[in-house]
């Protein structure tokens, strides 16, 4: 074989041996390196165990992976979603809506305890979204250091009353006091206010707010009045009234 031969052959089997690698280095990484990259960052960050659901990785019309996973001691139903991103720079950031779920139950716990020092008897259930939320929100973040004018973090709560016990009440001054109470916390988002018939309070649940609008009759008395303390200034603004 001719020396140049031999160089050529040299040179494009080292060509071939370079693309091989770089080919290797381009790779996405493995789906199940990612999930438990992902569930590792869940575990440190809440200090407990999480189970995976299903998993896609990043495309064109989805720049990030993203993982469905549930609290291991909840139910599927506490299920959200985990955003991984790899960045310009190499790292990777992990984004989830798992602090919205975690914090829920002392949410609720506050916003009852505003409206127990103004109404009697009611129902409050607080959905705190779906998504991913900033990262800085963990299991050490305290109520009041939840809002960020600049950050996305809401919540939708539906308040049922007792209309007997709401009487002598100015439901709409109520509200509002509901929401200067939730300003000086630096709660915000929506409360649907809606005053149930004394015998139907009981059995009243999220499920009555689907049914019919002639069957709703059998339950509230009026169409629901709703108060809103907007994310980025605080400032309270109402739709509708009680006549």
């Amino acid at each position: 074989m001719k020396p140049w031969m031999k160089r050529f052959i040299l040179v494009f089997m080292s060509l071939i041996m370079l693309w091989g690698v770089s080919g290797c280095m381009n790779k996405k990484p493995n789906r199940e390196a990612i999930i438990d990259r992902m569930i590792a960052h869940l575990e440190e960050k809440y200090g407990e165990e999480f189970v995976p659901l299903s998993f896609s990785s990043s495309n064109w019309a989805y720049g990030h992976d993203t993982l469905y996973a549930y609290p291991k001691k909840g139910s599927e139903n506490d299920g959200f979603e985990v955003w991984g991103t790899k960045k310009d720079d190499g790292t990777y950031a992990i984004r989830d809506g798992y602090f919205g779920i975690y914090i829920k139950p002392e949410y609720e716990a506050v916003l009852s305890s505003f409206v127990s020092e103004i109404l009697d008897e009611f129902k409050l259930y607080t959905d705190l979204g779906e998504g991913v939320l900033p990262d800085r929100l963990n299991k050490d973040t305290k109520i009041e250091d939840i809002y960020n004018k600049d950050e996305l973090f809401t919540s939708d709560t539906i308040l049922f009353v007792n209309q007997k016990s709401a009487v002598d009440k100015d439901i709409n001054e109520s509200l509002r006091e509901i929401g200067r109470k939730m300003q000086e916390k630096k709660l915000v988002g929506s409360i649907d206010l809606f005053l149930v018939k004394e015998n139907q309070f009981e059995s009243i649940g999220l499920e009555h707010l689907n049914i019919n609008p002639v069957k709703k009759k059998e339950y509230f008395t009026q169409n629901q009045i709703t108060l809103w303390v907007k994310v980025n200034s605080l400032e309270i603004k109402e739709y509708g009234e009680w006549k």
